[in-house]
């Protein structure tokens, strides 16, 4: 018997066909959902990188315009606002400065942006009414994040006016490897150091974590966050110390649960730029040199030649040893004596008379030619049975005919007995003529540098004191005040012609005078390349502890060009005065 062969397949009954569809339908729904779970993922990935983009913008752009407000600072290049803080009700974005006892946490706030009234002094003006950054146009922006939040700010008290004692900090060079207070820290995410070198931190704090509330004038810690790493706690909402740290954190939606490395719970989201104060001083150094730039220039077109130099690495900036070509900016000091009459003599100084960055004199004595002074005040007592008056600063003796008395920049006697004796000690001045006299001369220090102990008399005719014996018009008339108050005279290596001819040479250019800003001192390796070792300031004899490179050292005209790059190992920065 024959059999037909059955089929393997057997025909589908509906039933099945149903449960195929079914099948089919529910990985289609399986595989939308896990597409639109990716979108989601991505589209949530893809907003916060822009938003993180968009906040570091910020940042840079904040930074830029802060660097810019303080080197343009119109009475101390370098200073920085104090941050807008919650002690006055609000966050109002004006800068908030403090005239009561000090604490470090007033140098933590949000980034100033509008003006301000007293007590804060405008730089441009130094009157009472603070500009902060919009002193300058496009620089009044209101700086925030991605989130719309304003911008945090912490700064160095090395930078800010102090308004309790009404002084500015003196700022150059010698500022960074011997700051008044330790620099500011940056830490990474593991609580290493960064850079121990920083001016400032500005902060973008990002969208309300958990247990945050920012409502009204909250504080730090309602912006600023915080995380553990084992026993450690770091955190970007206290400074208590003037090296407090700030720490770049990553951002917890990009921290894996699984990352051992942080105690649960991980909130954070700051995101932080930092200045140092090499970057700052950088900026600062070229402010310096284009400015000695046009102030030699000035100087040139007006007396029809440059200035001769001071002496290398003396840092009362005098000419005394013939008429040199080569040194430092000759700022000159310079005292006159002048009988008036036989009730009425003063001995007036250019600059502060017992400042020692300037007349370096430490004592101004008057002595009576007969009786006695009867009181004295401030900074003057009465010595010798009262018959004499030593004067370490402002203040006065006095007696019923006559007052000698001593200012900032001049002693004055006036009254009968008023042709008695001036007697200067501790001065720089080295040539005297008329009426005064130098009794004991300048001696030097084992480094070539001028020892500060020459004492001069001046008595019953005019005279003069100079510490320069030639007839150069004084530069430090023609230098701005923030030049000379911040001692740049100190950092600014001046070589020129006389008369002037195109005969040194910047590169490839040629010059009549040139300048080099001279930064700080390489004391750590890598040395620079002129010296090979630790330089060491000040130095009277030895250029290459201020210069950096052989070429700027070997004594001859040739010079690095305007255009060399700085680093590590060279601070050097040229600038050409002409032509």
């Amino acid at each position: 018997m024959t059999h037909k062969p059955r089929s393997f397949f057997k025909s589908s009954s509906p039933k099945f066909h149903q449960k195929g569809a079914v099948v089919i339908l529910m990985a289609f729904i399986i595989g939308l959902g896990t597409a639109a779970y990716l979108l989601k993922a991505f589209n949530v990935s893809n907003l916060q990188a822009e938003q993180d983009k968009k906040t570091y913008q910020s940042l840079k752009d904040a930074k830029h315009a802060l660097i810019a407000w303080s080197v343009s600072h119109e009475y101390t290049p370098g200073q920085m606002p104090w941050p807008d803080r919650n002690g006055d009700g609000n966050y109002d974005g004006s800068s908030d400065c403090v005239t009561t006892l000090f604490q470090y946490s007033y140098l933590l706030g949000q980034l100033p942006s509008v003006p301000d009234t007293s007590p804060c002094l405008d730089h441009n003006t130094g009157l009472n009414v603070y500009a902060g950054l919009s002193t300058y146009p496009s620089l009044g922006q209101d700086f925030r994040d991605a989130q719309g939040n304003r911008l945090w700010y912490a700064v160095s008290r090395n930078l800010v006016r102090d308004y309790a004692a009404s002084t500015n900090p003196i700022i150059n060079p010698n500022i960074i490897n011997a700051p008044t207070y330790p620099w500011l820290q940056v830490l990474d995410r593991n609580g290493n150091l960064v850079s121990d070198r920083v001016a400032a931190v500005i902060l973008a704090p990002g969208g309300t974590l958990d247990g945050q509330n920012r409502a009204g004038a909250a504080n730090a810690s309602q912006f600023l966050d915080s995380f553990q790493i084992g026993a450690a706690i770091f955190n970007n909402r206290g400074y208590a110390t003037p090296d407090e740290d700030f720490i770049i954190g990553d951002d917890g939606r990009n921290v894996s649960i699984n990352d051992p490395t942080f105690v649960r719970p991980y909130n954070f989201n700051d995101k932080l730029i930092y200045i140092t104060i090499d970057e700052l001083m950088t900026a600062l150094e070229k402010r310096a040199g284009e400015q000695v730039r046009s102030s030699l220039k000035t100087y040139q077109d007006t007396n029809g030649y440059y200035p001769y130099a001071s002496q290398l690495g003396t840092s009362l900036n005098f000419v005394g040893e013939g008429n040199l070509q080569n040194g430092f900016l000759p700022t000159f000091p310079s005292c006159s004596y002048t009988v008036t009459s036989a009730t009425n003599v003063a001995f007036n100084c250019t600059q502060s008379i017992f400042d020692v960055n300037f007349t370096g004199i430490t004592q101004v004595r008057f002595y009576l030619p007969s009786g006695s002074f009867t009181s004295s005040t401030g900074s003057c007592t009465r010595q010798s049975s009262n018959s004499r008056c030593y004067c370490t600063g402002a203040g006065s003796c006095s007696r019923v005919t006559m007052t000698f008395s001593c200012n900032e920049t001049s002693c004055s006697a006036v009254g009968t007995g008023a042709t008695g004796d001036f007697r200067i000690r501790g001065g720089k001045l080295t040539f005297s003529s008329g009426g005064c006299n130098i009794t004991t001369p300048l001696t030097k220090l084992a480094n070539g540098c001028p020892n500060s102990n020459n004492r001069m008399t001046c008595n019953s005719v005019n005279g003069l004191v100079t510490s320069y014996n030639n007839t150069d018009v004084d530069l430090g008339v023609i230098l701005p005040l923030w030049f000379k108050t911040n001692l740049w005279q100190n950092y600014v290596y001046y070589q020129m012609t006389r008369p002037a001819s195109a005969t040194l040479s910047v590169g490839t250019r040629s010059a009549e005078a040139m300048v080099v800003t001279v930064g700080r001192p390489i004391d750590a390796t890598p040395f620079a390349l002129s010296k090979g070792a630790a330089q060491v300031r000040p130095s009277c004899n030895t250029l290459n502890n201020y210069l950096d490179s052989v070429e700027n050292t070997n004594g001859d005209t040739v010079y690095d060009a305007t255009s060399t790059q700085r680093n590590p190992s060279y601070n050097d920065q040229t600038f050409t005065v002409a032509p």
